[in-house]
Order: structure tokens, then sequence, then C-alpha cells
């Protein structure tokens, strides 16, 4: 028999173990499901069948203008109208107008039509075909394309469904304004009376489960048939609440935005891939393309055979329980359970009588809560900032060497928050800290629900059974308290757990992702203040035990952080001719040189503006003098120019007499623009007072070259612009040497430029 010393030690382990087995369930729960082979039934959507798309797409980069691009066009058009589609390319310039700028380019989209037995509306899948310059864009969006051409195939192959199948492959989308989308929902305004659903897919990485995180509004009924449709739904009200507060946009949003009612599914995971040379089709997990593919398959067969449009019906809270099992209810069952649930509780709980409760103590206990989220915060921010001083620099996104030493940094704000937890029990006593910071939370639910009731859950049901353990185990005796409270806290590991590491990829590697996993910590804690301090067991002994597995981790962490030829850094370089002056520069828009960009860039100081060489802008960059290669620049001719009741209208014709294909305008900040477009497509502009330059852009421009209008209030004094056009590649001068392995083009990287001013 154990005699009783020994006892606390190993409850506190199999304590611990429970705990770490259940945070492990609940991840693993979250990963996507196994690859069915391209042998399995002709009706059922297999990732190994779809993949065999993706080389024809990934060959090289294909952005928009592209001869790449057009390649990868006619592939696909090819592959719809084998599949039966009437397929046809539509043409037209994609305008979008946001803040200061203005995006436009001739875009090709790609539509395809497959009739359904008895229409209602239609449900249209939605990706676009064009990749940034970067990468070959397995993930962003060859994935999308493969899975619609496999769900189709899929489709085809069983009974046929009774509404209409659209197909819209857009162009554009990587061009910084959704180009292509933009333009079909412009060029087809009966769109809301034709579609009923659609559908779109995304990836900002190359692995991960396909989540849905975006809907329409008023999405009460689209999503209970979503949760009936869907063989693994993956999907968070919380995320979609999120969503909609963010600057982050998608084909989905101008589509959204026409008035249909749709689904937006991507997946995250390994960020080091998006938009870099690293996005191809060896690093593409295939089971993120399964994921994708029975999620939409079920979908699609599942609203192509019912009544469309669903009705619109409030929005309703919804969440992920265990892996793929999909929990909804109405928001006013939110309510009612969060304003219930900490009254029944208080009552029940000072009916009882703990011995020691007290209200002042009680409330110092409620206040605590709010320390323990600066302790493990803080705990965190310092692991990290001692842990990049140590590393010099972290690799991007969710890498491995990222996952250890965030998990280091957690493991210590875990520990700083044990060993006040239980400095704040001896003073407080264990029910009145209890109590105290069960109250803070619930108050928190309150808010959650007031501000953002969509993720209401993530407080709520943790809530509600943390407060059923503290009063049900009250009557009972060791160890079947301990157990009790255990079993009590697992709603909160299912839930709490992968919504931190979904915040970790979502927000990559930064303080508010570290900030945000902190609360969340703060918060389980709090949930279950006597299990912990139980699992705590002797501070003399597990604390130096988390100590020494956090520092470990985030040893580990740095040691598999520098950049190599797996994990290559990202840096800018642009070679940039100024007609003008007849002179060139090198210009990176990084913070620091590294040990390429610095054989060109030299021992110069340090960041300065140079507008003659970016087009008029005054940001801060490293540039140094190089070779000048003859580049001629954009032509601009002007086409009109005339005053009317003091408003000037100034259109100009602007081609390249290089081969360029993307044009740059830039305008002054103080110019109060009112009015500006490419290709006759004019928009009113806003004329706030900030003093930002206005930026124009062209896309895709044909060889004649695209018109540009602008209307101002008439000077008197000549406008100055800034007019550059873009060609991918750097010339080969010495002592330019190939990129090497551990380093990639970032965004916008690896280009010439040549630029001029003019005055007009």
């Amino acid at each position: 028999m154990l005699q009783r010393p020994l006892l606390a030690p190993i409850t506190s382990a199999l304590l611990w173990l429970g705990v770490l087995l259940v945070a492990g369930l609940s991840l693993y729960g979250t990963r996507p499901p196994a690859v069915v082979a391209a042998s399995a039934p002709s009706n059922v959507f297999s990732a190994a069948r779809a993949m065999a798309y993706l080389p024809q797409i990934t060959k090289q980069p294909h952005p928009i203008g592209s001869d790449a691009a057009v390649r990868v066009r006619e592939y696909l058009v090819e592959q719809l109208r084998g599949l039966g589609g009437d397929v046809h390319v539509e043409q037209g310039i994609g305008s979008v107008h946001y803040g200061r700028n203005v995006h436009a380019g001739l875009v090709n989209n790609i539509v395809a039509a497959f009739p359904g037995q008895s229409n209602s509306r239609a449900i249209m899948l939605v990706a676009h075909y064009d990749s940034v310059a970067e990468g070959p864009g397995a993930g962003d969006d060859g994935a999308g394309l493969i899975v619609i051409l496999e769900t189709i195939r899929a489709l085809r192959a069983g009974p046929p469904i009774r509404n209409d199948l659209v197909v819209l492959f857009s162009d554009g989308e990587e061009a910084r304004g959704l180009l292509g989308a933009q333009e079909f929902a412009a060029d087809h305004p009966d769109l809301k009376e034709r579609v009923g659903l659609m559908v779109n897919l995304e990836a900002r990485g190359s692995s991960g489960p396909g989540l849905m995180f975006e809907t329409s509004n008023d999405s009460g009924a689209l999503i209970r048939e979503f949760g009936r449709a869907a063989p693994y739904p993956m999907a968070t009200s919380l995320m979609a609440a999120i969503y909609k507060l963010l600057p982050n946009d998608t084909d989905f949003t101008p589509l959204k935005a026409a008035g249909l009612t749709g689904l937006n599914f991507a997946f995250l995971e390994t960020y080091q891939s998006y938009h870099t040379r690293l996005d191809t089709l060896e690093n593409l997990d295939p089971r993120s393309v399964q994921h994708l593919g029975v999620n939409l398959l079920g979908v699609t067969r599942h609203f192509g055979n019912l009544a469309l449009p669903l009705p619109k019906k409030p929005d309703l809270v919804y969440f992920n329980w265990f892996g793929s099992q999909l929990l909804i209810y109405p928001a006013w069952f939110a309510w009612i359970t969060a304003l219930l649930a900490p009254i029944l509780f208080g009552f029940a709980w000072v009916r009882s009588m703990p011995g020691g409760l007290s209200i002042g103590r009680t409330i110092a206990g409620f206040a605590s809560f709010f320390l323990q989220v600066a302790i493990t915060t803080g705990g965190s921010f310092a692991a990290f900032a001692i842990t990049n001083m140590i590393a010099g620099e972290f690799l991007d996104g969710d890498t491995p060497s990222n996952q250890l030493v965030f998990a280091g940094a957690m493991g210590i704000a875990l520990g700083l928050a044990l060993a006040s937890q239980r400095l704040l029990r001896r003073k407080l006593g264990l029910p009145n800290l209890a109590g105290g910071q069960l109250f803070a939370v619930s108050l928190l639910t309150l808010a959650v629900c007031w501000f953002l009731v969509g993720g209401s859950y993530v407080l709520q049901w943790p809530l509600v059974f943390a407060m059923a353990a503290l009063l049900l185990s009250r009557r009972l005796i060791e160890p079947a308290r301990s157990i009790c409270q255990f079993v009590c806290l697992i709603p909160a590991l299912l839930i709490l757990v992968p919504l931190a590491y979904m915040l970790f990829v979502g927000l990559l590697f930064t303080y508010l992702s570290l900030a945000a996993v902190a609360f969340l910590l703060a918060v389980l804690l709090a949930l279950a203040v006597p299990l912990f301090d139980r699992i705590a067991g002797s501070l003399k002994l597990s604390l130096p035990i988390l100590l020494l597995v956090s520092v470990s981790l985030m040893a580990l962490g740095i040691y598999l952080s520098p950049h190599n030829a797996r994990h290559p850094r990202r840096d800018t370089l642009i070679y940039s001719v100024n007609a003008d002056g007849n002179k060139a520069k090198w210009v990176s828009y990084d913070t620091a040189r590294d040990s390429w960009t610095a054989a060109v860039l030299g021992s110069a100081p340090g960041k300065q503006a140079a507008p003659a060489y970016t087009v008029g802008r005054a940001r801060a960059v490293l540039a140094n003098d190089e070779t000048l290669v003859q580049l001629s620049p954009s032509s601009e001719t002007t086409t009109q120019d005339t005053t009317t009741d003091g408003m000037r209208t100034l259109k100009l014709q602007v081609a390249s007499t290089r081969g360029a294909r993307s044009f740059v305008v830039r305008l002054p900040g103080d110019l109060k623009l009112a009015a500006a477009g490419w290709n006759e497509k004019v928009e009113a502009m806003s004329s706030n007072s900030q003093n930002i330059p206005w930026t124009l852009r062209f896309y895709n421009a044909p060889t004649e070259g695209t018109s540009l209008e602008l209307r101002f209030p008439a000077q008197n004094h000549p406008l100055r612009i800034w007019v550059a056009d873009t060609t991918p590649g750097l010339p080969a001068i010495a002592p330019l040497s190939p990129r090497p392995d551990d380093t990639i083009p970032g965004y916008g990287s690896d280009v010439t430029i040549v630029t001029s001013a003019h005055e007009l």
C-alpha cells in the first residue's frame, strides 16, 4: 500500500498526464482526414486524383498577364470542357478603389456552366488561377482549382443534382484588388437572382485543416444546412465574427458585396510557403486537399438538391466540440446561459458557504484574475523577448522551431501563474480565490456576448462546467474530488487548446498571438483553481521541472531557427532606373541587409528616402548606386486636358516601350483628387485630409497601353506625377550573383522598374 507522502506527487503526475493527453487529443482532432486513393469509387472525392491536375498548373509562377497564366488558363478551359462544361473566357477591366489606391487590370475570367435537372438557383464554385510572381501557387490557389475539378468529376459520376453548377476561375486575385472577382460582379448585376450559393476556396500556406472561416450575413439557415452537408466541418462562429472585423479580403468579398450567400474555405498552416517559391506541389499536404474536397463535394451535393435561395435567418453560434463535431445553437441561448449561469452559481455558492468564504476576499479573488492575465502575458512576452535576443531572428510563421519556442514561452507563463496562484491561495483562501476568478470569467462572458456573440462559446461552456465542478466537488473527498474537477475541465481543454493553436497559426509568431494565448491560459487556470493547485503539487518539485522543460523547448527552437534551404529568409531587391537622371540604383525594402543583398547594397548608411527610385514615394529604403542598363521609360500622351467649372479633367494614354505590362502612377498627397480610373472605369475618390500620395496601378496592360483619367480642382501650378513600368526579373550585373538557397524573394521583389516624373 502506498504511503500518503507518495500519494500526492503520483496524483499530481497523473493529473498532469491527463491534462496533456486531453490537450493532445484535442489538437489531433483538428487534423485533416486521410487521403482517399485514386482507386476509390468514382463518385467519391480523392485527393490523389485531384493532385494529378497540379503539375500542369504549377510548372512555374503564373501571375496576371504572364505567358504562363495564358498556358494555365488554356489547360483549365480544356479540363472543364472535358468534364462536360459550357466554358468561355470573359475579358474585362477589373477595378477597385480603397483608401488612396486605385488598382485595375485586364482580366480573363474562366466561367463554366453545368446544367442541373430542375434548377432553382445555381451553386457557384470559385477559385483564382493566377499566382504571385514569387511562387508557383500550389496551395494559393492551385489547391482550390484542383478541388473544384475533382468535385465536378465526382459529381458527374453520381446522380445528377437539381440545381445548375457554375464555376468561376478568376484572374487577378493577387493583383492587390481581387480584380477578376470585382470585374465578374460588376459585369453580372443579376448574380443575386441567378446564384443561390457560392463557395470560395483559398489558402494561406500549404497544410492544415480546411477551415470554413467566413459566411455571408444572416447565415442561420445556411450554417444549419452546412452542418448537415459537410462530412468533416471545421468552423467556428468566432472565426467568422473576427474575420468581419479584419481588413483581409478574398474573392469572396466582392461577390458577397454583390448580394450572394456563401461559404469561404481555406487552410492556413505552413505559412512560410505562402507567396513564395516554396508553394509547390511537393510541399502541398494532400490531406488538406482531401479535407477541402470532401467537404466541397458534400456541400455541393447537399445544396445542389435544395430549393435555393435559403431564407435569411439570424446568425448562429457554432463551434467544433471535438474534431469535426459541429455544435450549433441560436444567439439567444448563449445570452440566457451567460446570464443565468453566474446567478445560479452565486446563489448555490453562497448557500453552501464553504469554510473561509468572505465577500472581501472573494472580491480580491475576482481582481486576481486580471493580475493572472498580466502575469501570463508578461511572462510569455519576457520569454519571447529573451529568446529573440539570443536567436537574433526567427523563421516565418508556424515552423516547428517556432512551435517549440512558443510552447516554451507558454510554459514559462504557466509556471509563473501557478506560483502566483499558490501565493494568492495562501493569502485569500482557496474558496475565495476560486469563486472570485470564476465570477471574473462570467463577467467576461457577458462582455463577449455583448461585443462578439459568435465568440461567446469560448468562455461560456468551459465556465458552465467549471461552476458545476466547483459545486459538486465540495461534497466529495479525494481522489473523487480531483477526478470530478478533471472531468469537468475536459470541455475547456477541448475548446481552448485548439483555439490557442489556431491563434498561433493565424496571427503568426508575434506578440499579438502570445497575448491572445496567454489570456486563454489565464482563463484555463481560473476555471479550475483547486484542480491546478492540486496539479502543481509541491512547487519545489513541479516548478523546476516545468522551467527545465520550457527552457529546453526554447533552446531546441533556437537551435532549429537559422535560415537554410528548407526555411529560407525572405528579402527584397529591386533594380530601379530613374529615366530623368539617367541613373540606376539597387533598392531594398528590408530592415537590414543580408549576406546576398549586401553584395550590391554595399555598406552605405541605413534606410533613407529615395523618391526618384521608388516612384515618388517617400518611404525609407536601403539603396545603392549601380551601373545603368539603358531601359526606355513608359510613354505618356495627354489625350484630354480640359477645365470646366473649376474642375480639371486630365486623360493620359500610358504605354510601355519595353514590353512592360504593369504600370504605377503616383500623385501628390495634397492633391484633392475628385475622381480617377483606368480605361473609362472612373470612380469618385474620397478627399480626406491625409497627406498620403495617391497610388494608381494597372496590371496586364495591352501592347497599345491603357488610359488613365484624373479629375481634380484646377490649380495655379502644374501637377507633378510619377510614372513607372515594371517587368519581372533583375538584370545580370556584376556583382549580382545567383540568389542562394537560404534566401527567397519577398512579395514584390526581383523586379526591374523604370521611373520618370512629369509636370502637366
